[in-house]
């Protein structure tokens, strides 16, 4: 392989990691998300990050249903196999997607943000897929600027134990 490859190969892996949008805090103290110049590497990010979503989602999908107690022992013979073949399969649909959305945000720039955060964030980690009902987030829940939710946050006024 050439140099020049392996350095146009690098620099297309690297550069995305910046790809992020601005979430901001403004005067009203609302989560608004400002479009940065960053903002147009999102789209060729998703591109980039869809052909590997399938198997990232096979491989959460297996960590799923191992990590399922209620399984144990007999039915995750025939659960088990199940769940990780759909997850594979729900990746696959994901990914046509996040291609659809990466090649509209590649078009617009980035600033209609098509393109699921999701997409926009490379990693080789397993994904657990979204169509699974009860699997629960690995963050806690906070907005996009990084503030607690609301539900989990106690009410504005209330006691202090």
């Amino acid at each position: 392989m050439r140099p020049a490859a392996v350095a146009l190969l690098a620099a297309a892996l690297l550069l995305p990691f910046t790809a992020r949008a601005a979430w901001v805090v403004d005067a009203d103290g609302s989560c608004v998300e400002r479009w940065t110049s960053a903002d147009l590497l999102a789209g060729p990010t998703a591109i980039v990050n869809a052909p590997l979503l399938p198997f990232r989602s096979m491989a959460g999908g297996a960590v799923y249903a191992w990590h399922t107690e209620a399984w144990w022992p007999y039915q995750i013979a025939v659960l088990g196999p199940a769940v990780t073949a759909f997850s594979g399969a729900f990746g696959a649909v994901e990914a046509a997607w996040w291609v659809g959305t990466g090649l509209a945000d590649t078009v617009t720039g980035g600033y209609f943000g098509i393109s699921p955060e999701r997409a926009t964030e490379l990693s080789i980690s397993p994904d657990v897929p979204t169509v699974i009902a009860d699997a629960t987030p690995a963050t806690p829940p906070t907005d996009r600027c990084g503030r607690p939710l609301a539900a989990s946050a106690p009410p504005a006024g209330a006691p202090s134990e």
